[in-house]
């Protein structure tokens, strides 16, 4: 009689070593075939018992090493209890226990996992026979019991054919056979992770109507409901994820963040990424549907467009709309890229709002605990928040690497600014564009304007009087400003929205055109949005680049692009004023919508007097200069500034004594020329 080995080698209570050994005795006495051998490794496999090796035992011989006392019972009550929770949380019949204690010792057990396998290759009913015993259900009652792991990708086949189709991934295993699973959140554990306390308050988000969004949740979780679901997108590191932990705070939810895959240990279940994703709307589906019943959760799917993408490639369209429809559990959505989502799945989302960068007043607060220990001065703190296009995340980043490299105060600040415009640039985003500054002060007295319409009843004053009262009133005025180049349009107009206290949005064509068809149109209508959301002055420079004669379009993209900013010029809530050197190539219909119609004329011969005097600071003329800039009759404030320029470039030169010649070469410019040009 063979002696039971005494000391333990290989004996761990996670791998259910008690169980599997039952279970093991259970598929010998099912199996039909009585001269089959097992070797010794499979028993010292099941068993967690030093076994000798090499040995080819029978089924009785086999049977007598298994043992009859239970080494690890806490381990036994846990996989009982487990077995009997996934039966409740799935909905299966009360018989499926036996299946599903199966189910997690063959997952946890790699010995009976072999000794079924071969069991099996003789014997290929073995399995089935052993399981209907234990539960008295019919195999096709077992089968389609089994499919919901199969639809959830929680094994990879219902079937008792090939125990290798019935592994679970590593870590649902691990907490199978480790811990009592006492809800839902306990098993979808490695599924999601709940997600960090929020470290903000709504009032802080600003930039974003927390008030729509915190309601609306609080409203619609207080019943059940199904199919809410929210889209929030926006440049990456906007804070999209942190808006969302703390509207979750808000309405007293947990977060619950869906991981993007499923692992075997640290590898993919799948061989590809694209596979993950498909996954991962598996895994959002399973979440939904065990999670249905429960009344303090939130979802959290951050990069989503991955999910969008695949659709049609890795499951259908139908599979990700019901995702979006029939969902019981709140989900809010987070995107970078919103423009791979199509239409038919965004109008699903019951809200969708932007989270554009922060303005300053958010930027300030969110960067205020990385900038106070780099000991950085107010100053530099403020001009920081004021930077456009820069996100928490940047300056986070930035702040990282100040800190690390031990920087502090004017040091860290030099860091910071050079690791957040390298930032910009490599992710295509402008460095903050320098202010418009001219290199004369505007002074009022040395701008023409006229009425440049037919409105004869109405005074250059009174239609400047008229704008100007407009502007302070934040009226959806439009003016159009037309004049030879460098004589005070964009100045004037600069000089306007500085006065009143606007942030003016300076468009040039660079801004608006695109070789892609369709894109100029949609770059209009964004920068109008974006003008009516930040609240800004607008003015199109060189406009009759945009807005020419649509009977002389040479395509049909031109022909849109006119109508769209005329559409767009008609929907406008602030001030909107364009710029023009090429009056009559601007199409008629255009015209039309501009409420005023300015034109911006030459200096006079005092004027260009007064400048000459200003710019080289003198007091008098000769007669000389006198006589001269009489007969130059088409100077404008821009050729005096190129004096000016001169002067700041070359302070030690004598500059009187060449200014008449330049000034004469730049009116010379005009002569016979048509006017059209870039303002100087």
């Amino acid at each position: 009689m063979l002696k039971r080995a005494k000391s333990p080698r290989k004996w761990r209570a996670n791998h259910c070593h008690y169980l599997a050994s039952q279970l093991s005795e259970a598929l010998m006495l099912a199996a039909i075939t009585v001269d089959m051998v097992v070797p010794s490794s499979i028993l010292g496999a099941i068993t967690g018992e030093q076994i000798e090796p090499f040995l080819r035992l029978s089924l009785e011989d086999a049977s007598l090493k298994l043992p009859s006392k239970d080494r690890a019972p806490l381990n036994t009550a846990t996989v009982k209890h487990n077995a009997q929770f996934l039966g409740q949380l799935f909905g299966l019949m009360p018989q499926m226990q036996a299946v599903l204690e199966f189910l997690i010792v063959i997952n946890a057990n790699a010995g009976l996992r072999e000794l079924t396998e071969l069991l099996i290759d003789d014997d290929f009913d073995v399995l089935e026979r052993m399981l209907q015993a234990k539960t008295t259900l019919d195999l096709e009652v077992i089968l389609s019991q089994l499919a919901v792991f199969e639809r959830y990708q929680l094994i990879a086949e219902a079937t008792l054919d090939a125990p290798y189709r019935l592994l679970f991934p590593n870590v649902l295993v691990s907490i199978l056979v480790s811990q009592k699973l006492t809800s839902a959140v306990d098993f979808l554990a490695p599924m999601l992770s709940k997600s960090p306390e929020a470290q903000f308050s709504l009032s802080q988000f600003g930039h974003v109507n927390t008030d729509l969004l915190a309601n609306y949740l609080a409203a619609i979780t207080k019943k059940p409901s199904v199919g809410v679901n929210i889209l929030l997108y926006g440049k990456a590191g906007t804070g999209k994820t942190e808006l969302a932990r703390t509207l979750a705070k808000t309405i007293k939810r947990n977060l619950l963040e869906v991981q993007s895959q499923q692992l075997i240990g640290s590898q993919y279940r799948s061989d590809s990424i694209t596979k993950a994703t498909s996954i991962r709307l598996v895994h959002l589906s399973l979440l939904q549907g065990l999670l249905a019943h429960s009344n303090d959760s939130l979802l959290l799917v951050d990069e989503c467009e991955a999910l969008f993408v695949q659709a049609d490639e890795q499951y259908s369209k139908e599979q990700l709309m019901q995702a979006l429809e029939q969902n019981p559990v709140p989900a809010i959505w987070i995107t970078n890229h919103v423009g791979l989502l199509e239409p038919s799945f965004i109008r699903r989302f019951k809200l969708v709002m932007e989270v554009p960068v922060p303005d300053e007043p958010f930027a300030y607060t969110i960067n205020e605990h990385l900038l106070t220990p780099l000991k950085v001065s107010q100053d530099y703190h403020l001009l920081l928040a004021e930077k456009p296009n820069v996100t928490p995340a940047m300056v986070g980043n930035a702040a990282h690497v100040a800190m690390t490299l031990k920087f502090k105060g004017a040091k860290a600040e030099v860091l910071i600014d050079e690791v957040i415009d390298a930032t910009l640039e490599a992710c295509g985003e402008e460095a903050p564009p320098p202010k418009y500054q001219g290199e004369l002060a505007f002074d009022s007295n040395m701008v023409n304007f006229k009425v440049s319409d037919d409105a004869a009843s109405v005074t250059t004053a009174e239609m400047l009087a008229s704008i100007n009262h407009a502007v302070k009133q934040a009226m959806p005025i439009r003016v159009m400003l037309s004049g030879p180049p460098g004589t005070g349009k964009t100045a004037w107009v600069h000089h306007l929205a500085e006065t009143h206290g606007f942030e003016l949005m300076h468009i040039k064509c660079s801004d608006v055109l695109s070789k892609y068809v369709g894109d100029s149109e949609q770059n209009i209508a964004r920068l109008f949005r974006d003008a009516h959301r930040q609240q800004k002055l607008m003015l199109i420079d060189e406009v009759d680049s945009l807005l020419s004669k649509r009977d002389s379009a040479q395509a049909l993209h031109e022909v849109q692009l006119v109508n769209e900013l005329i559409s767009q010029l008609e929907c406008n809530t602030l001030p909107v004023f364009a710029a023009t050197n090429a009056l009559a190539s601007i199409d008629s219909a255009v015209m039309r919508r501009f409420d005023f119609k300015l034109a911006c004329d030459y200096l006079t011969s005092d004027q260009r007097q007064a400048l000459y005097r200003q710019v080289l600071g003198i007091q008098r003329l000769n007669h000389e200069e006198v006589s001269t800039l009489n007969s130059l009759n088409q100077l404008t404030p821009g050729d005096f500034a190129i004096l000016a320029r001169r002067q700041r470039f070359e302070p030690k030169r004598d500059h009187r004594a060449t200014a008449l010649a330049l000034l004469t070469t730049e009116n010379s410019r005009k002569q016979g020329q048509p006017r059209i040009g870039f303002i100087r």
